[in-house]
């Protein structure tokens, strides 16, 4: 079956020679109408215009429809160009014209039915030339030296239109092979990113756990700044993984936009809480201007955006401030989210190159500190994928200001939040009881040490039938903590549900994974449940801990 761009292709193809012949075609009628001797040719032409030519001009807009535009433009060429012969138009410059009808013939219908058009013409011309023409009083009567120099010529222009398509039709399918490599090149890039995603991410986890467990412990001078150069190290090597398998996952097949209607300020306050610190450890002002516009975008992609653009604006910004605004733009229809800084700017020769992969300015020793280069590479393709027009504006030396422009949303009518009277709170995890659903032996190990570090409980299983033996010989849990990838047919999810349904309770659960698979986040989102990237954020997952804790001691 064809694809929709094949479709397309083929109605803009139609579309065009349907217009440039009504306007040639009406042109020649008209003149042939008021020249003597000629309006029987003018009146034929008309009529092929009007009968064949206009309808399909009118249904090649219709894509099921194509096949039968391409039939009636080449019937209203056989009309014409057969008229030209019989009233003789052949003698003069219409001649040249009726070599045009195997070139269309070809390339309207291919190789097979482009010869048979072209055939059926040739024998019909050739067999009015020998039979019919002379028979006639009305038509135009040729010598046999000018008829059988006419079908010689037509005949090798067969020839010729046959040799250019069979050509064209080599070369268009050496593009559709060389096409369904690429993509099948493609497809097994993201499958193999999606594989090593998940394997690289299972070490670079357990790692971060382990050094978070021996932060905490009791060290001397050199072995804390050991510690914290290891701790360094491992948090660059999340990040440099975050940020390469963010950028592959836009190419992945499942790579999927979902559009909402949000307050900018939502993703205002995540970019205050991600750099407010990192802006102030370096003298930097960060200004982030609450606004009370709603986007109509996707907001996980819109953020990821945002977060490179303020990222790399707090990196190449030594002294001074960084702004972010938003504000209204096009007549309310459109939203303008603008990030500046005053940092080094750059030359007008680098504006495009440094949207392209792992492009960097200043930085040929690769100097990891400095990023991988590919942070605008994801905010260029995250807006094409969005449509966010993105633009840059900067000077060397003169700061640099990205803006992004996003469509608008209704505001929703205020709702006053409900008062929450207040409750004690638990001031750390202290015996909060985990069950940690965990496959992998080091991952597993890691994080139990971390959790039992914090003062939790921790029940440990391998997949949902262990974790469900577990609970019906023990005290329930507080929480579940479980790996999205489990032995057996059962995934985190499942195994969550599980003991949901073996104890008859909603228990608080998260599940961590090193997929970057949209759907297994989309799978996790359905459920109602929390979903951690590994590597996990030992701070966050404490804060998710904590917030569970809260919950029971609330309910207590």
């Amino acid at each position: 079956m064809e694809s929709v761009t094949r479709w397309d292709e083929r109605s803009r193809h139609v579309r065009a020679a349907c217009a440039i012949g009504l306007v040639f075609g009406l042109f020649f009628a008209g003149f042939n109408i008021l020249t003597p001797g000629l309006m029987a040719l003018g009146l034929t032409e008309l009529a092929a215009v009007l009968l064949l030519l206009a309808p399909a001009a009118v249904i090649s807009q219709t894509p099921r429809l194509i096949g039968l535009a391409e039939t009636l433009l080449l019937l209203s060429a056989v009309v014409i160009f057969g008229a030209l012969i019989v009233f003789g138009g052949i003698e003069g410059t219409g001649l040249y014209w009726i070599y045009t009808l195997p070139f269309l013939a070809f390339f309207l219908k291919g190789q097979r039915i482009g010869w048979i058009a072209s055939v059926v013409f040739f024998l019909l011309v050739m067999v009015y030339f020998l039979l019919g023409g002379p028979s006639f009083n009305w038509a135009y009567h040729y010598t046999p030296v000018t008829s059988v120099q006419f079908l010689l010529s037509l005949l090798f222009y067969t020839l010729v239109a046959a040799a250019f398509n069979h050509v064209r039709s080599r070369y268009e399918a050496q593009l559709a092979q060389r096409k369904d490599e690429a993509e099948a090149a493609s497809q097994a890039k993201s499958r193999f990113l999606a594989a090593a995603s998940h394997d690289l991410r299972q070490p670079a986890h357990a790692l971060g756990m382990f050094v978070a467990r021996l932060s905490q412990l009791p060290n001397d001078a050199p072995t804390r700044a050991l510690v914290t150069g290891v701790d360094d190290s491992v948090r660059a090597l999340q990040e440099m993984l975050d940020a390469f398998f963010d950028y592959s996952r836009l190419d992945a097949p499942s790579m999927e936009v979902r559009l909402a209607d949000f307050p900018v300020n939502n993703v205002f306050d995540q970019l205050r809480n991600s750099f407010e610190a990192m802006a102030a450890a370096k003298g930097l002002r960060l200004r982030i201007r609450p606004s009370s516009l709603w986007l109509h975008s996707d907001p996980v992609l819109l953020h990821r955006v945002l977060l490179n653009l303020v990222s790399n604006a707090v990196q190449h910004t030594h002294q001074g401030s960084v702004l972010v605004t938003c504000r209204p733009a096009c007549g309310q229809t459109q939203a303008q989210i603008e990030v500046w800084d005053s940092g080094i700017g750059m030359a007008p020769e680098y504006h495009q190159k440094i949207f392209q992969e792992f492009f960097q300015i200043g930085n040929p020793e690769r100097d990891r500190a400095k990023g991988l280069g590919l942070g605008l590479s994801l905010v260029d393709r995250a807006c094409r994928l969005l449509h966010h027009p993105v633009s840059l504006r900067s000077a060397q030396g003169c700061g640099t200001r990205f803006c992004v422009q996003v469509p608008t949303a209704t505001t929703p009518p205020v709702v006053e939040p409900a008062v929450v009277p207040p409750t004690s709170l638990w001031s750390d995890l202290a015996g909060l009881h985990v069950l940690l659903i965990e496959d992998d032996a080091l991952g597993g190990v890691a994080l139990t040490g971390l959790l039992e570090s914090w003062g939790c409980l921790v029940t440990s299983a391998v997949d949902a039938q262990g974790a469900c033996a577990l609970v019906n010989r023990a005290h329930p849990p507080a929480f579940v903590l479980s790996d999205y990838r489990l032995p057996g047919v059962c995934n985190g999810i499942d195994a969550i549900r599980l003991l949901r349904q073996t104890l008859g309770q909603q228990l608080p659960a998260c599940v961590i994974s090193g997929d970057t698979d949209v759907g297994v986040r989309q799978q996790v989102h359905d459920a109602g449940l929390v979903l951690l990237q590994k590597p996990v954020r030992p701070a966050k997952l404490r804060s998710l801990l904590r917030h569970a804790a809260q919950g029971g001691a609330a309910q207590s």
